[in-house]
Order: C-alpha cells, then sequence, then structure tokens
C-alpha cells in the first residue's frame, strides 16, 4: 500500500471560477511521480477524491495537480488557501510507458490537459519529440496555453466553439495529420470517455500504439474497493474479457485492449 503523507498547500494559481492549480510540499510525491499516475486528496468529506498529477518539481520537493469543480468534495478543495494541510495518498496507479517510445502525439481534453501537460514535460527530459493536441471548449477554457506552448516541439489546439485553432474537437485536427508524419509515433491520451474511444480508433486505423488513461469513479484509490473496475479484453486468456481495477491495474491501459 503506498503511504500517506500530509501536506501542505504551498501556491494556487486560479484558471477560473472553477478551476485552478493547486501545489503542495511533498517530497516523497515530487521524486518517485510518474507521468500518468494520480493522488487521492483529502477533503471535508469521507472518501479522498483523486486527481491526475500535473507535474513535479523535484527541486522544490512539490507537485501539483489541477482541480475542477464538480461537486462539493472539489469545492471544498478549491476553498483551500495557501497553507492549509490535507493528507494525501499516492502516487498510485501505473503511469505511461516511455521505454523504446521514438515520437509522441498527446491527446487532451478536458481535466486530462494536466495530467497531458507532465507527460510533455517528462518527454522533453527525455529528449522525445512532443506534439500535443487539446481539445477545449472555447478561448476562456484554454487552460495551460502558454505553458504548452513552450514545453512541447509542437502544440494545437481545437475548439468546440471555434474561437481558437481548429473549429471542432480533437478528431478535426488528428484527421487531417498526414500518415508520413506519424511515422515511429506513439498515442497516449487523457480526457472525456468518449473522446478517447474515437482516438483509440483513430490509432487503431494508423497502426499506432496507443495507450488511454481511464477515468472512472474511486472510492478508496489502491484496489481494495473494485468501485472502478472496467473491461480489458482477455482473449490470450480464453476469455471474453477480464475486470480490470482502473486505479491498481491503470489507469494507464493500451488502447486496443480496452472495451469501452
Amino acid at each position: 500500500m503506498k503511504e500517506e503523507y500530509k501536506i501542505k498547500l504551498v501556491s494556487k494559481e486560479v484558471l477560473s471560477p472553477t478551476c485552478a492549480v493547486l501545489t503542495f510540499y511533498c517530497p516523497e510525491i515530487a521524486e518517485t511521480a510518474v507521468p500518468g499516475q494520480f493522488v487521492n486528496l483529502s477533503c471535508h468529506f469521507f472518501l479522498k477524491r483523486p486527481f491526475g498529477i500535473m507535474c513535479v518539481d523535484k527541486n522544490e520537493k512539490t507537485f501539483s495537480v489541477g482541480v475542477r469543480q464538480v461537486g462539493k468534495g472539489t469545492e471544498q478543495i478549491l476553498e483551500a488557501q495557501e497553507g492549509d494541510t490535507f493528507t494525501v495518498l499516492g502516487p498510485l496507479g501505473n503511469g505511461f510507458p516511455f521505454d523504446d517510445v521514438k515520437k509522441l502525439l498527446l491527446v487532451g481534453g478536458g481535466t486530462g490537459i494536466f495530467p497531458i501537460y507532465f507527460a510533455a514535460e517528462y518527454a522533453r527530459e527525455k529528449n522525445i519529440p512532443c506534439h500535443v493536441v487539446n481539445g477545449y471548449r472555447c478561448k476562456n477554457d484554454a487552460f495551460l496555453y502558454d505553458r504548452f506552448s513552450c514545453v512541447c516541439g509542437q502544440f494545437d489546439v481545437t475548439t468546440d466553439a471555434g474561437d481558437l485553432g481548429v473549429h471542432g474537437n480533437v478528431m478535426a485536427y488528428l484527421s487531417s495529420v498526414p500518415d508520413e508524419e506519424l511515422t515511429d509515433t506513439t498515442v497516449m491520451v487523457v480526457g472525456p470517455g468518449i473522446m478517447m474511444r474515437k482516438v483509440s480508433e483513430w490509432a487503431k486505423a494508423k497502426g499506432l500504439t496507443c495507450y488511454v488513461s481511464l477515468e472512472q469513479r474511486m472510492a478508496c484509490g489502491i484496489g481494495a474497493c473494485l468501485v472502478c473496475v472496467c473491461k480489458i479484453k482477455a482473449e490470450q486468456e480464453g476469455k471474453e474479457f477480464v475486470h480490470k481495477r482502473c486505479c491498481k491495474d491503470g489507469p494507464v491501459f493500451l488502447a486496443e485492449e480496452v472495451i469501452w
């Protein structure tokens, strides 16, 4: 079982009235976390809330998460001020595999842009060419836009409103990418389920290896409660599928193995 730590909020960057980046001092998580992993953060309610790790700073011994208000728990977390203390469990789950990756195409949507940012930073550290495509609702929702522009070799966006980048969802951009630009590319995706399914289908049609980070409802975060199970293909085991725990066996899975 991962350790539970008492942590302090050291900075809070408000992105909108319902979204902020929270940075916590925690040497243990800062040192060991990898892209794709998450933490379970305490609130005033019974269960901790899961958040994909957005970045770490090993020198400052901090990690950051992006929080969007979706209920009472996240609302209370967003009300926190610098100096407030929390308890956290993490880093949890399995991260994205970077071994033998030659080129990266990272695709983010919704709160998935936060863990995608961690992957982009990690790729830069590993000198892996990286192209990020993020889907936003509108220009005002384009969080981390400037930071993505600085951290990856190529950054493109789509917006539902059409007021920034390509008009439409991420598929509106991906469908226009020439095949020759995709040679030796590995795809990693975090975002709404429908977006990840569409991108994984596109990647399969292009013959690309694709990984997705599934976002399921979670309770314990350590694989004990089985709330977050998902269906994974299991032909090699002589079964149509098996149930995997998103928090413990994932959240990152090979896209072609997921039953959506």
